[in-house]
């Protein structure tokens, strides 16, 4: 009971039961109770017209709770209001005049009241009353707790902090879910795969994955999501919209998860660990393509040759090879390729740009892989090792190479001449003796090659580079094949054998010497067996001698 000067208000609540168990699970309550509180705080502030009997009681007695609202219902029709004064009709409810309220000062964007609330079309005809109206942007609400979290975007309050990591928030809900990031807390389990989440919505889209539903249309194209804010982030592809920019490097994105990805390259930040190595990430995707080298997960399998990876983008990227596309064009010289990436590297070519550089030798790379590949060269590492005579590697490709020598395979095969070679590379060389074709050329003497590699070590020779140095006497040469053969020297190794005479070489220049010599010998023995079995040559009728025998019978008398 609440006395006032010549009336007396009794408060009664006529919404459901408070105390009636709710359908929800106890979560979901929690975060409804939450929620309620909030716009109960707010009927309980100065968002309620000071003139008003409902706000004079709920001054006075802060302990209503606050009943499920719909978003159509009025915050005053759960109380009835029943006025005891002369005149009055017991059972009426209560509508907040405006009287006092049109004196007092305005908040920032606080709708200013007429004095019949019910004056708009929209009410007159029975709609929801929506007297609370943004200053800002015109748009009503029918609660004062949704006012007051509306005017929150545009002052953007955000009062709501979390204790771990400061980050702020305009609902307390909001923080709630936010902190079971911290937590791990993931109290929605699919009931169909177990899989948790720490959100009912999570939870909803996930769903979909097993019924197939796709609700979110893109009106451009027809591609269908499970989530609107799939939707969203999408249609910026069509828009070219990139509102989440980087205020370091400028970078833009169409989503603001891409953007927080794209901050931990500036701070270092790799906030998810690989439980078994302690490797860390800075992506939660990168960690779960590292646990498949783990687990040897290969879910993403090819539908024409079985061959399975742990991507489903290397997926999409081998399929090319069946297909032959090739998207990317370079624009310098329209060389076409089926990886964006591929192009990348490809332009570095034309730029000349080397941004991978090694830290113990200064030597620049145009590709990340290649200074890997690199780094084995100080450290000594081969970590790929071949199945059947044990030989390692320092590069997984020339692993693959290698193996062709013990099968022989030569799938590769000319045109022109139906030469067969095992690498696809050595074909491409291969095919410049028909064409001619040099296009690697020294900028120093204009000597043009058919292979970059040869050009690496003709400039070699401008330049006096010598990066191979031999380890037990410190020679050091241009090539590394020079320093193979150099290190025979000092282990006595002769791997080359001659196949007449047994005779072993250090080097395959000196067997090739050696061979001749058996070449040069063959072919002698050869002609002096043909001089043997061959009739002796005719000599001149002059030197033939005179039979005197013959003569005397002859030319004698009888």
């Amino acid at each position: 009971m609440v006395a006032r000067t010549g009336a007396t208000a009794r408060v009664t609540w006529t919404g459901p039961d408070p105390l009636k168990p709710a359908r929800y699970d106890k979560e979901d309550v929690k975060l409804k109770q939450q929620l309620r509180e909030t716009r109960m705080e707010g009927l309980l502030t100065d968002t309620v017209p000071r003139g008003s009997v409902l706000g004079e009681t709920q001054k006075q007695d802060g302990k209503f709770k606050d009943r499920q609202e719909t978003p159509r219902e009025d915050p005053t029709r759960g109380f009835l209001v029943t006025h005891e004064e002369p005149g009055g009709t017991p059972g009426t409810r209560l509508s907040p005049p405006a009287t006092q309220a049109d004196n007092r000062p305005q908040r920032r964007g606080a709708p200013t009241k007429s004095p019949n609330l019910r004056s708009t079309p929209e009410e007159a005809g029975g709609g929801p009353r929506k007297p609370w109206k943004c200053g800002d942007c015109g748009k009503a609400f029918s609660y004062c707790s949704a006012f007051t979290l509306h005017q929150r975007t545009h002052t953007g309050e955000k009062p709501f902090s979390c204790p771990d990591c400061g980050r702020a928030f305009s609902q307390s809900v909001h923080l709630t879910l936010h902190r079971r990031t911290h937590t791990g807390e993931r109290p929605y389990p699919c009931s169909k795969c177990g899989k948790a989440f720490s959100q009912g919505s999570y939870l909803a889209a996930h769903w979909r994955m097993h019924t197939g539903e796709r609700p979110h249309r893109c009106p451009d194209c027809g591609k269908a999501f499970t989530r609107p804010t799939h939707l969203a982030q999408h249609r910026r592809v069509h828009t070219g919209e990139r509102p989440f920019v980087c205020s370091q490097c400028a970078k833009a994105f169409r989503s603001r998860s891409s953007l927080l990805e794209h901050r931990r390259i500036h701070t270092g930040e790799k906030p998810f660990a690989c439980v078994q190595c302690s490797k860390a990430f800075r992506f939660s995707s990168a960690l779960i393509r590292h646990q498949r080298t783990h687990t040897a997960e290969r879910p993403y399998a090819c539908g024409q040759c079985a061959k399975a990876f742990t991507q489903m983008a290397h997926l999409a990227q081998h399929q090319r090879v069946h297909t032959g596309e090739k998207p990317y064009t370079c624009p310098e010289c329209g060389a076409p390729f089926s990886q964006s990436a591929s192009l990348a590297e490809h332009r570095r070519i034309h730029t000349g740009e080397k941004p991978y550089t090694c830290t113990q030798c200064g030597k620049a790379f145009t590709q990340v892989s290649h200074l890997s590949q690199h780094r084995r060269v100080h450290t000594g590492e081969r970590p790929y090792a071949c199945r059947d005579c044990g030989r390692a590697f320092s590069n997984h490709s020339h692993l693959a190479q290698h193996h062709l020598a013990h099968t022989g395979a030569r799938p590769y095969e000319c045109l022109e001449c139906r030469a067969h070679f095992s690498h696809a590379s050595s074909l491409t060389e291969h095919r410049r003796v028909h064409t001619g074709q040099k296009p690697f050329r020294c900028g120093d003497c204009g000597k043009a090659f058919g292979q970059g590699s040869s050009l690496t070590l003709h400039r070699r020779t401008h330049t006096g580079e010598r990066p191979y140095a031999c380890p037990e006497c410190g020679k050091a040469f241009s090539n590394r094949s020079y320093l193979i053969q150099h290190h025979i020297v000092h282990t006595g190794e002769k791997p080359y054998e001659c196949s007449g005479c047994g005779k072993a070489f250090g080097f395959s220049s000196a067997l090739i010497r050696h061979q001749r010599m058996h070449a040069d010998k063959k072919a002698e023995d050869t002609f002096a067996q043909l001089q043997q079995h061959l009739p002796p040559h005719p000599s001149s009728p002059e030197e033939e001698p005179v039979d005197s025998g013959n003569a005397a019978d002859t030319g004698g008398p009888a």
